[in-house]
């Protein structure tokens, strides 16, 4: 399971925030996490506060390893929430926290118009989609070698060293290489770019990713991306519930596409 203690921690955090004590359980049954809900205190003075029900509702679901249903509830607490540095507090800390978990967080807007010809106005709408980043049924040769072709024709030489490494360890099933080489083929990528664009020396992936931004290279939203991918290819920084070829599976697929976008967009 890749979704973190911090997440589900913001996610406690939420419902506390946004229910009474007679309508949580309604919303923790709806997604399917009232299981371990004692429900509302029975006794004039008891201290079974919102918070702590939540703390023990979602506790036990991370517990029991609900993914799917902490995530159907980050949804739904994401709703009409937009992202950027005007969002809330609260909307921008769950939004990183599920990035650097490893997963695409993307919202679609619908607006529609309403009131009359003489007073017309509209509502706009907002939903969001999070998907874990990474597919077991793809293809990885494929993507690796349209990637390595790439990496190569852009004059990222080093990286795509690093990325033929990444690929010959993930076939011969070293999986702590793999994943090793391709935090360095990235960490390769962000330096370059930052010299590129920025004419400085970075030390390090992070202050690369740091340069870039305020180069404006790196926008609001591709800045918290490229940050949580950047946490997420650190040793032991993503899915400690996996197996280790799952995990270097998923970190494959993501690093791979964030790099091929960096060099298609900034390269």
């Amino acid at each position: 399971m890749r979704i973190s203690e911090k997440t589900v921690g913001l996610l406690m955090e939420y419902v506390e925030a946004n229910t009474s004590q007679a309508n949580l359980g309604a919303l923790l049954k709806r997604h399917g996490l009232g299981g371990a809900d004692p429900g509302p205190p029975t006794r004039k003075f008891s201290d079974m506060s919102k918070a702590k029900r939540a703390d023990l509702a979602l506790s036990a679901a991370f517990k029991a390893r609900k993914e799917d249903e902490l995530i159907d509830l980050a949804t739904t607490a994401l709703r009409d929430q937009e992202d950027g540095p005007s969002a809330p507090e609260w909307v921008r800390d769950l939004l990183a926290s599920l990035r650097a978990d490893g997963f695409a967080c993307t919202p679609t807007t619908t607006t529609t118009p309403t009131g009359t010809a003489w007073a017309p106005s509209s509502t706009t709408e907002v939903r969001w989609s999070i998907t874990a980043l990474g597919f077991t049924g793809l293809p990885v040769a494929s993507l690796a070698s349209d990637l390595a072709d790439q990496l190569t024709a852009k004059g990222f030489t080093t990286a795509a060293g690093h990325y033929q490494q990444a690929l010959n360890a993930f076939h011969s099933q070293d999986w702590a290489a793999s994943n090793s080489q391709l935090r360095t083929t990235f960490e390769s990528v962000l330096l370059d770019l930052a010299a590129r664009r920025t004419e400085t020396t970075a030390k390090g992936g992070g202050a690369a990713i740091d340069a870039l931004a305020k180069n404006g290279d790196l926008p609001f939203g591709p800045n918290e991306y490229v940050r949580g991918l950047w946490k997420l290819s650190h040793v032991g920084g993503s899915h400690p519930g996996l197996s280790d070829e799952e995990d270097a599976r998923h970190r494959m697929y993501a690093i791979s596409a964030i790099v091929s976008w960096l060099a298609r967009t900034l390269g």
